[in-house]
């Protein structure tokens, strides 16, 4: 396999000759020899130890013709990696390998869906957080699915780090209005998931802080109202304070 960094102008030469090393290992490598993180309809990740450090690859899946699609959905995460590489929060890149494999920083630690609980300093996890978001919005990223709790891992020192941009938008300023839409979109909708995964979903009684950053989308206030007269209809809050969850 060939490593392809030149979509990534900023990467050094001892960051390409670590990706053609890579490649060179994983050619060799057995088919068991990687841990598999998760698949979806588009792609695999998969978790490598080697010689050359921790890493984790993500591989399309599927056949032709949606295998090409989504090769080409991995060359644009590619394309998103490298215009926020260096902001901290965001794993590191080291690159695409024959335009169809994209190799990243392997994180320490585990997914917020399954470390939460376990979070000691809840109000600086998110304030890291939030210094990741307006670091990336700062640079025209915006992720669009930050409310999945796998796309958020908890690392070292509880440092949270924002994974898989597969459907992040890129802000295309002036040249294509109604992209930039979707990017506007999409970039409320980032602070929307922060401030409902802060606050657990409680949106009744913000801070002052927490309520400025959040300004529901159209279809975000018809969930809401769904949402809330399936609550009273099964008496879901009731039953929350007679019997509430066990820490």
């Amino acid at each position: 396999m060939a490593a392809d960094l030149s979509s990534d102008p900023a990467a050094t030469s001892a960051a390409t000759e670590k990706l053609e090393r890579i490649a060179a290992w994983l050619d060799a490598a057995p088919g068991d020899a990687g841990v598999p993180l998760g698949k979806g309809y588009q792609a695999a990740t998969t978790l490598y130890e080697s010689p050359y450090g921790n890493f984790v690859i993500k591989k399309a899946s599927g056949v032709w013709p949606w295998r090409a699609f989504s090769e080409a959905a991995i060359r644009r995460e590619h394309k998103i990696y490298s215009i926020i590489d260096g902001v901290a929060g965001v794993p590191q890149c080291l690159g695409l390998i024959g335009g169809r494999i994209l190799v990243l920083e392997h994180i320490e630690g585990t997914t917020f869906r399954r470390g939460e609980g376990q979070i000691k300093n809840w109000d600086s996890f998110f304030a890291k957080l939030l210094d990741t978001l307006r670091g990336i919005h700062a640079l025209g990223v915006a992720h669009g699915d930050l409310k999945r709790k796998d796309n958020l891992l908890i690392g070292p020192g509880e440092q949270p780090y924002i994974v898989d941009f597969g459907v992040a938008s890129i802000e295309k300023r002036a040249t294509m209005p109604w992209s930039n839409a979707i990017y506007r979109w999409m970039h409320q909708y980032d602070y929307n998931a922060w401030v409902k995964l802060k606050n657990r979903r409680e949106l009744d009684n913000l801070s002052p802080e927490d309520a400025a950053l959040y300004i529901p989308t159209a279809t975000e206030r018809v969930a809401r109202t769904i949402r809330t007269i399936w609550q009273k209809l099964t008496l879901r809050r009731l039953r929350r304070r007679v019997w509430p969850r066990r820490s």
